[in-house]
């Protein structure tokens, strides 16, 4: 089991603590209940509204010597993977969360298809599908913000591609040429493949058949290729909260 302050539990928002933010907290003031909201401030400087703060947090402890002019309060909010929130320092070194009103959320970790799609998953996100134009335009986007735009050797590095979550229908391990998304539900969208031959449901002996798809970060083209491969990935919200 996973030790509940592990560095990869937490993320950094930008929410910190302005007002009454110098001292430990009594006993009585501990806990989400005793939180007095015009007293945090996110940084574009627009009041708390909610909170959701572990059991007796925020409890404002703190490091360092006043001397040496090191001593510092945890003013600062992080949130673990279940979305409670904990009060930490500002020195600590974290994961952090922009604000992101687009639909797509690429990822630069290099994994197989099926572990992108579980990735997506464990995060409380869904495996990227493309339904439009302006959804593959959108997705170009997110991952030239979140890869460059530059590309990296060859035309089918694995840099250059980026996984999505469409896949072709196969029976008995033999390729239909119907494409569908991640969950089955038919592909109605016709893409721009990458060459006119493309899908060719390429075939090798030790990997069956190419039957899901990739993105390029090109041009937005994309191509069948085989499960194994290992490139960027793309998630997507289950809900958008704001405009592109």
């Amino acid at each position: 089991r996973s030790k509940p302050y592990k560095y990869g539990q937490w993320t950094l928002i930008g929410l910190s603590k302005r007002i009454n933010n110098d001292r430990k907290l009594d006993k009585d003031e501990l806990g989400n209940d005793n939180v007095k909201l015009d007293e945090w401030f996110y940084t574009n400087n627009h009041v708390a509204n909610y909170t959701k703060f572990h059991q007796e947090m925020p409890d404002q402890q703190s490091k360092g010597s006043v001397k040496k002019g090191t001593k510092e309060y945890q003013n600062w909010i992080q949130i673990n993977k279940k979305g409670y929130w904990d009060d930490t320092y500002s020195s600590k070194s974290l994961p952090y969360t922009c604000e992101y009103c687009g639909k797509y959320i690429v990822l630069s970790k290099h994994v197989s298809w099926d572990s992108a799609k579980a990735h997506c998953e464990d995060v409380g996100l869904l495996f990227a599908t493309v339904n439009s134009d302006a959804d593959n335009r959108e997705l170009l986007f997110a991952a030239h913000a979140a890869l460059g735009e530059e590309l990296g050797g060859k035309r089918f590095n694995n840099s250059n591609w980026v996984w999505i979550g469409e896949q072709e229908e196969m029976i008995d391990g033999v390729g239909t040429e119907t494409w569908t998304h991640h969950d089955g539900e038919e592909l109605e969208y016709s893409p721009n493949w990458d060459k006119k031959r493309q899908p060719d449901n390429w075939i090798l002996p030790t990997r069956g058949e190419q039957n899901v798809a990739a993105l390029s970060r090109k041009d937005g083209k994309w191509d069948d290729s085989f499960k194994h491969k290992k490139r960027p990935f793309a998630c997507m919200c289950p809900e958008r909260s704001c405009q592109f």
